[in-house]
């Protein structure tokens, strides 16, 4: 039995002149994606049509469907001919449960076919109508679409919604400061819903580099990494020559030294490697470091973009991302992050930027930089 899903996507459909290229780009994404599978894929009327034939697992093709951005809904669909007959033989014959209540939405994509949408729908409903079912228009029990192309209909009676977004390597590649809790790895996901490609920094306490590939860091990643069709590197070095100079830098400005630290550090990775920006979980005034002030003390401290998608999140909306994602449970596992090493209990919360840049002297930043971009290593996930 072949079975046929539906994507729908609409904000590739804005491109316009680039929208064959996203699409071509999404197509790409969904064969890696789908690369257990035999199927043939068609691009007709804004929607992506792909056929599978043979004993295939329903189940894992939507749910691998679903880590790619760029689709917006999928459904199951059925295919029948594109005449009002049919349709409504159709679904009277594979709509057997009496008694439930029923909505009926139409797209008429061939507006060749003689009759409107409305028109469909309303056809439909009264011949279920007939069958016992009642019709509600604003929350029913179950909804039909009907999609009428040039030569055939489409009929489904489920739709999954996607996350949309664009497809990943549509917007250039991006470093994420992953701390490992539950914010960075958050902020990166929102990064690739934007179609960057995204590498990953990992600022460390532990003696070796290797002691990072046996914990909840590497596990963080590969969860983000399933709405990936590109490996990522994964950054590792050590904070040690940041802690040894630590005690030169007043204890309240210590947090803002570390992240001055991070940022010098994050850019000189992104310049090597091609990166156009860095990324971070800053969400304003959640924490002492997220204040406006301190935000502007730290940034500059960057010769790259930084990019903070979070920005304006309170923390439960990003509990629930975290857990719609699938990250919640792992960053919330037990991990002394280079972040918590550093806070003092009555940090700075307004570090002018004059004495910010101060502490970098202070500290011999540049010496410090150097020291640990010799120490780092990188995991390909």
């Amino acid at each position: 039995m072949q079975l046929i899903i539906s994507l729908v996507f609409s904000e590739i459909t804005l491109k316009g002149g680039n929208r064959k290229s996203f699409e071509n780009l999404l197509i790409r994404n969904i064969r890696f994606a789908l690369s257990s599978f035999q199927f043939s894929i068609e691009n007709t009327h804004r929607r992506l049509v792909l056929s599978f034939d043979g004993d295939v697992d329903n189940e894992q093709i939507k749910n691998s469907l679903s880590h790619v951005f760029g689709i917006d809904y999928l459904s199951v669909s059925h295919v029948t001919k594109p005449n009002l007959e049919a349709i409504v033989s159709f679904v009277e014959n594979n709509l057997n449960t009496k008694g439930r209540s029923i909505k009926v939405v139409t797209k008429r994509s061939d507006k060749s076919f003689p009759l409107i949408s409305q028109q469909v729908s309303a056809s439909v409903g009264a011949a279920l109508v007939k069958k016992g079912f009642s019709v509600d228009l604003h929350n029913p029990d179950q909804t039909i679409f009907i999609d009428i192309l040039k030569d055939r209909a489409l009929i489904s009676f489920d739709k999954v919604k996607c996350y949309g977004g664009l497809p990943v390597k549509a917007s250039g590649s991006v470093l994420s400061l992953l701390s490992g809790g539950l914010d960075s790895p958050v902020a990166s996901w929102f990064m690739m819903k934007r179609g960057c490609t995204v590498d990953f920094l990992h600022v460390h306490q532990f003696p070796q580099n290797s002691d990072v590939e046996k914990s909840k860091i590497v596990r963080l990643v590969e969860k983000v990494q399933k709405f990936s069709p590109v490996k990522a590197n994964l950054f590792i070095v050590p904070y040690i020559e940041f802690y040894k100079k630590a005690s030169l830098v007043p204890q309240k400005e210590e947090l803002i030294a570390f992240r001055r630290f991070l940022f010098h550090l994050g850019s000189a990775i992104a310049k090597k490697y091609h990166h156009l920006g860095l990324v971070t979980g800053d969400s304003i005034g959640q924490v002492a470091s997220q204040t406006t002030e301190n935000i502007v003390a730290a940034d500059e401290a960057s010769s790259v973009t930084v990019f903070r998608p979070l920005l304006t999140f309170n923390k439960q909306e990003i509990i629930n991302i975290a857990n719609k994602i699938d990250t919640f449970s792992i960053s919330i596992e037990p991990y002394k992050d280079c972040c918590s090493l550093v806070t003092n209990r009555n940090p700075a919360t307004k570090v002018p930027l004059t004495i910010a840049k101060k502490l970098d002297d202070k500290l011999g930043m540049a010496d410090i930089v150097q020291k640990t971009l010799d120490q780092v290593s990188i995991i390909r996930i």
